[in-house]
C-alpha cells in the first residue's frame, strides 16, 4: 500500500463517520415531529420551482388592458411591453380628401402594421388583422426586410391590411393583443396591444344599392379568344381590377347583361379572386377576379359563322370625387364581333348553295362554246373542200371528166339530182350546158357549138358550185 492510499484512508472513514451522524439525527427529528399536509402532494402544497435562463427569471406580461382610443391616424403607443429595442408602428393612411371630410363608407382605406427588431432577437410573434364593429378587414401582403435605421441594420416586418367601414358615423377600429417571443428564451412572452383609433366616417346616398363597387376606379379587360368551332364551348376570360369588389357584387352587374343570340350562346359569369395577381403598385388596395364565361358559337346548328360579343358596363361610386354618390361612374367593355369557321356538313351545302348554278352556267357557256366552236369548224371545213373541189374540177379539160367528178363530189348521180338539190339558176344553166356538152340533143351527136362554148360552162360551173352538196356527209355515187 502506497502513501497515498496510508493517508486517504483515515479521511474517508471519517466523512462516512459524518454522513451517518447526520441521518441519525435527522431520522429522529423527523420521528418526533408530527405528519402534515406537506406530505401529501397537491398542486397547492408543491414547491414553486424558477427554472433560471442565461436571460434571467422567465416572465410573462400578459394579459394587458387596452389604451382608450385615440384620434392619431400615425402612432406606436400601445399598452403592455415590447422586448428591448422593439417598436410597433401602427398607420392609418386614407383615401384621397379623406383627412378634411373624414373617412368613406365603404371605401377601404390602408392600415399598415410595422414590427422593428432593432437588436434582431425576436424568435417569434403572434398578431391578428384589425378588427371593430362594422369593419371588414382584408389581409393585403406581409413583407420583412432589413432596413439601416440610426446607423445600425434593424430587422422590419410589414404588414397591410384594407379594412372597410360598413357603416357611417363614429366607429372605432381595434387591434388585437399580440404576442412576442425571443431568440433563446422562449419562456418570456411578451404582451402589446396597440391604441385603438375612433374614425369618422361619412356616408353614402341610400338609394344605391349596396353591392355596388366604391372604388376610386374601376378597370376591365379581355383575353383574346382561342380559336372558335361551331357547336364547341369556349371561354371568355376577362380580368376586373378595382377596390371593394366582391364575387356577389360582380355576378349582379354582369349576369343581366350576359345575353346570348341565336348565332352566339352566352353562359353565367363563373366569379374567382386572381390570389396570383399582385395589387398595383400605385393602388395597394385594389383587387383582380377573373371572369370566366362560357360561350357557344352557333348553339342551334343554323350555320351561322358570325356573332357579336355583348357590350358590358360596369358602374361604380368614384371615391375620389368631392361628393361621392351624386353621380354614378362606370367603365365600359365594348362588344365586337367575331367569327368561326362553319362545319364541314354546312360548308359543303353552302359550296353546294354557291356553285350549283355558276357551274351550270359554266356548263351551258362551255356547251355553247364548244357547239359553236364545232360549228365553226364543220364550216370551215366545207369551206376548204369547197374551194378544194372548185380547184379540182377547174383543174379537169373534158365535159365527162368534169361531169364524172361531180357525180362523185356531191353524190347524185344524175343532173337532175342536182338540180334538185341545188335549184341555183346560174347553177342549173352550167349544168345543162355540161349535160349539152356531154351528150347533146337527143337527136344527134353532141354538136360543135357546145364544144366551142365548153370553156365559159367550165368556168361557170368551178364558179357556181353550191356549197350545199358540202353541207352533209357526202354519198357515195357510181358512174
Amino acid at each position: 500500500m502506497s502513501w497515498v492510499t496510508c493517508i486517504s484512508m483515515p479521511v474517508f472513514w471519517v466523512n462516512i463517520r459524518r454522513f451517518f451522524l447526520l441521518l441519525v439525527f435527522a431520522g429522529g427529528g423527523l420521528m418526533g415531529q408530527p405528519a402534515c399536509a406537506f406530505d401529501i402532494p397537491t398542486p397547492q402544497n408543491q414547491p414553486k420551482t424558477i427554472n433560471t435562463t442565461p436571460f434571467g427569471v422567465p416572465q410573462d406580461f400578459g394579459p394587458v388592458t387596452a389604451l382608450p382610443p385615440i384620434t392619431d391616424l400615425d402612432t406606436q403607443s400601445g399598452a403592455g411591453h415590447l422586448p428591448d429595442g422593439m417598436t410597433v408602428q401602427t398607420r392609418i393612411t386614407p383615401m384621397p380628401n379623406a383627412t378634411a371630410n373624414g373617412f368613406l363608407e365603404r371605401a377601404p382605406f390602408l392600415v399598415t402594421l410595422t414590427i422593428t427588431d432593432r437588436n434582431k432577437t425576436l424568435a417569434s410573434l403572434t398578431l391578428h388583422r384589425p378588427y371593430g364593429e362594422h369593419i371588414q378587414t382584408r389581409r393585403i401582403d406581409i413583407d420583412q426586410q432589413l432596413r439601416s435605421i440610426d446607423g445600425r441594420m434593424a430587422n422590419v416586418r410589414v404588414y397591410r391590411f384594407a379594412v372597410t367601414p360598413l357603416a357611417a358615423g363614429d366607429i372605432e377600429l381595434k387591434f388585437a393583443e399580440m404576442t412576442f417571443r425571443e431568440v433563446g428564451d422562449s419562456a418570456t412572452r411578451y404582451a402589446f396591444i396597440p391604441v385603438a383609433r375612433t374614425l369618422t366616417v361619412r356616408p353614402l346616398p341610400g338609394f344605391w344599392p349596396a353591392y355596388l363597387p366604391v372604388t376610386p376606379r374601376l378597370a376591365i379587360s379581355s383575353e383574346p379568344l382561342p380559336k372558335l368551332a361551331a357547336g364547341q364551348p369556349v371561354d371568355w376570360v376577362l380580368h376586373i381590377t378595382g377596390q371593394n369588389l366582391t364575387t356577389y357584387a360582380l355576378s349582379k352587374l354582369l349576369d343581366e347583361q350576359l345575353i346570348g343570340t341565336a348565332a352566339l350562346g352566352v353562359g353565367h359569369a363563373e366569379i374567382r379572386r386572381a390570389t396570383d395577381d399582385k395589387p398595383p403598385a400605385d393602388d395597394p388596395l385594389a383587387q383582380t377576379f377573373t371572369v370566366r364565361i362560357s360561350l357557344l358559337p352557333d348553339p342551334q346548328g343554323q350555320g351561322d359563322t358570325n356573332g357579336m360579343l355583348p357590350e358590358l358596363r360596369l358602374p361604380f361610386i368614384d371615391s375620389t370625387v368631392a361628393d361621392p354618390g351624386q353621380h354614378i361612374s362606370e367603365t365600359v367593355l365594348p362588344a365586337r364581333s367575331i367569327s368561326w369557321p362553319a362545319p364541314a356538313s354546312a360548308r359543303v351545302l353552302d359550296a353546294v348553295q354557291f356553285w350549283w348554278w355558276r357551274v351550270l352556267l359554266l356548263l351551258v357557256v362551255a356547251y355553247g362554246l364548244g357547239y359553236a366552236l364545232n360549228d365553226a369548224r364543220k364550216r370551215w371545213q366545207r369551206r376548204c373542200q369547197h374551194r378544194a373541189a372548185q380547184v379540182e374540177l377547174a383543174e379537169l379539160d373534158t365535159p365527162r371528166a368534169v361531169l364524172h367528178r361531180l357525180r362523185q363530189l356531191t353524190g347524185e348521180s344524175s343532173i337532175k339530182g342536182m338540180i334538185e338539190r341545188a335549184p341555183n339558176p346560174r347553177f342549173i344553166a352550167a349544168l345543162q350546158a355540161l349535160d349539152a356538152a356531154c351528150y347533146g340533143n337527143s337527136d344527134g351527136p353532141v354538136s360543135e357549138n357546145c364544144l366551142d362554148n365548153w370553156p365559159q360552162t367550165h368556168q361557170e360551173l368551178v364558179r357556181w358550185l353550191p356549197k350545199v352538196f358540202f353541207n352533209a356527209p357526202r354519198p357515195t355515187a357510181s358512174d
